[in-house]
């Protein structure tokens, strides 16, 4: 569509509805555009003075539009708009890609979608299409998430580096297994992060027991945050029980504190989402009792780690002893790796 026909389209659109309501129905609708169907989910409490962000998802082979945007549905809580568009054929191809790119463009002139804060997701084929789409350098897309498929080449914009985040998600009895943890190699240098997350027991599916944690880690790579609501580790929140854990499975752990103060300040971003994001603060915290706990809600605890300031971590022994201890802007990923691997099972350091 030229420039001209587009910002026609939006005068004709305002002109038809109301001051303040989107130029496509609130909820989920069915539409069109650049020759190709798409699933629309606009938030219900829509506002034309607020911004939104944009999720993109792309099916299968043979699938469709409406069940891939019902499985990101949940996003247009958060504030998010979501868009899966249907390929002209069973499969995708270039032509259809640049269609979507279309789209995007398109949706992000009509409905307040900020720049940079656009997503994408692609299922089987789906996201062995999708480098095309969240890689263009002028759509600047700031996640990616391959679904029973993996990252198969493609340029990786520079970027990408600091500004974007990759995630592959599949069943470990998928045939594509194998190229989803390949995902993690391939891009490890040339993205903020990267990860795999299998479903134990699942096939060619879509892995939903993952998308509690996707749905989290897209707003993470959205830029949202909010002290103590994390997913990195399987946390706990009594440290009694934690310690008992401890000593029953001669297993270290950690104790992460957060408060509400954190929210003005950038530390607790940066602990919650890089520190905890860098790969061995993963491999040899996973493996670990981690515990979470609101400073306001254990304070004689908090002065008891001989803490002054959050967000903080102490890392202790199977006793239960504390053997390390880090606050605020002393939380770095190295040094809090090598305290967390002291009591890691395994030690060893993926290559």
């Amino acid at each position: 569509m030229s420039r001209a026909a587009l910002l026609l389209f939006i005068v004709v659109a305002g002109a038809a509805r109301a001051d303040g309501d989107p130029p496509y129905p609130k909820g989920s609708s069915s539409q069109s555009f650049a020759g190709l169907r798409f699933e629309l989910v606009v938030p219900e409490d829509f506002e034309a003075t607020k911004k939104y962000a944009l999720a993109v998802v792309l099916h299968g082979a043979g699938g469709e539009e409406k069940s891939m945007a019902g499985t990101l549905a949940p996003l247009a809580k958060e504030g998010f708009v979501v868009c899966a568009p249907k390929s002209t054929a069973a499969t995708w191809d270039t032509g259809d890609l640049e269609k979507v790119k279309e789209i995007v463009r398109h949706l992000m002139a009509t409905l307040s979608i900020e720049e940079g804060r656009l997503h994408g997701m692609g299922f089987s084929n789906g996201g062995w299409n999708l480098a095309p789409l969240v890689f263009d350098e002028k759509l600047r897309f700031a996640s990616a998430c391959w679904v029973a498929a993996g990252y198969n080449g493609g340029k990786v914009p520079k970027r990408a580096r600091t500004e974007m985040g990759a995630m592959a998600l599949a069943g470990s009895e998928d045939g594509n297994r194998g190229a989803a943890e390949k995902t993690v190699d391939l891009l490890a240098d040339k993205v903020r992060c990267v990860e795999c997350r299998l479903q134990k027991g699942l096939g060619h599916e879509f892995p939903r027991e993952h998308l509690p944690y996707y749905f989290y880690w897209v707003k993470v790579m959205d830029g949202r945050y909010e002290p103590g609501i994390d997913m990195s580790f399987a946390w706990s929140g009594d440290p009694v029980a934690a310690k008992a854990d401890m000593a029953a499975r001669k297993l270290g752990g950690f104790f992460y504190f957060h408060s509400t103060d954190d929210a003005g300040g950038e530390e607790g971003r940066r602990v919650q989402h890089e520190v905890f994001f860098d790969p061995l603060v993963r491999r040899f915290g996973g493996q670990l009792v981690a515990v979470k706990l609101d400073r306001a809600s254990h304070a004689e605890l908090f002065a008891s780690l001989d803490l002054k300031t959050t967000p903080a971590v102490a890392v202790l022994a199977p006793d239960g002893k504390p053997k390390k201890t880090f606050e605020g802007k002393a939380i770095k990923e190295s040094a809090l790796a090598k305290a967390l691997r002291e009591f890691a099972p395994d030690k060893s350091v993926p290559k």
